[in-house]
């Protein structure tokens, strides 16, 4: 049986083989690098709009985007945009947003999306210590970071996988607090069903910030922190998804 949290999806399109140099800039905060990423951020949010519109999407729970500062974000992963749909919903906030290291290996795409907010994870483990020290000091910065703890991309996914905990250990270690999000589904109303014949609409949820309460040992506290905050988003996706499956069946509302 295939693992869902394994990296499937196939876009069409193979990355180079990617090596991070020893002293990469994983969060970089040079000046004039920052400076386009601004520039990066607001073309974006542009050109975002049409596909936006295509799909219908909403932001529901807009208020808790700005409840907490330096907090490690969660969110399911079921659309090759949804990372640029969840950023450009927060106005006037930098977050950054974790991706695979063998992102970075899709040329011009991968330079696009390492300006705009992209941070990628290596894989070696002595970089893998870097990036959690240069994301523990981001963080204290007051910066957001997102994290897939689904780790895969699976389109239109209609139920929440296996959370990872690797996203819940950074929020644990570094003692700040988790802005769940949830992509919800929904039935096209109106204009939206000459675009969405076949595919719902996309909402985005910005759910009420969790707050880790320590457990006896600090691989306690991950394993619970990521059990209940997947509990949260699986429950408020079954409550509010028009399309979602649950005990084998797949439900229509």
């Amino acid at each position: 049986m295939q693992n869902e949290n394994e990296h499937t999806y196939d876009n069409g399109f193979h990355p180079k083989e990617v090596h991070l140099k020893p002293n990469y800039p994983f969060y970089n905060q040079n000046f004039f690098f920052f400076l386009l990423s601004f520039f990066v951020k607001w073309f974006t949010r542009l050109w975002i709009f049409i596909p936006k519109r295509i799909i219908g999407f909403r932001v529901i729970g807009k208020k808790n985007r700005y409840k907490v500062k330096g907090a490690i974000m969660v969110s399911n992963h079921i659309h090759q945009f949804d990372a640029f749909y969840l950023v450009t919903s927060i106005y006037h906030k930098k977050c950054y947003v974790t991706m695979l290291e063998s992102n970075l290996g899709f040329g011009i795409a991968s330079k696009y999306m390492r300006i705009a907010a992209a941070v990628p994870i290596p894989t070696e483990r002595r970089q893998l210590k870097r990036f959690g020290e240069a994301t523990g000091e981001i963080l204290n910065k007051g910066k957001n970071v997102l994290f897939y703890p689904e780790a895969a991309l699976m389109p239109y996914c209609d139920h929440i996988r296996n959370f990872l905990p690797g996203a819940f250990h950074y929020a644990v270690v570094y003692e700040r607090p988790i802005l769940p999000c949830c992509f919800t589904f929904h039935k096209p109303k109106g204009l939206q069903k000459l675009f969405r014949r076949k595919k719902p609409v996309i909402h985005c949820n910005f759910l009420e910030p969790y707050y880790i309460t320590p457990k006896e040992t600090r691989a306690e506290t991950i394993q619970k922190t990521t059990e209940e905050v997947h509990n949260i988003i699986e429950d408020y996706f079954i409550k509010h998804s028009d399309y979602y499956y649950q005990d084998g069946k797949k439900i229509e509302r």
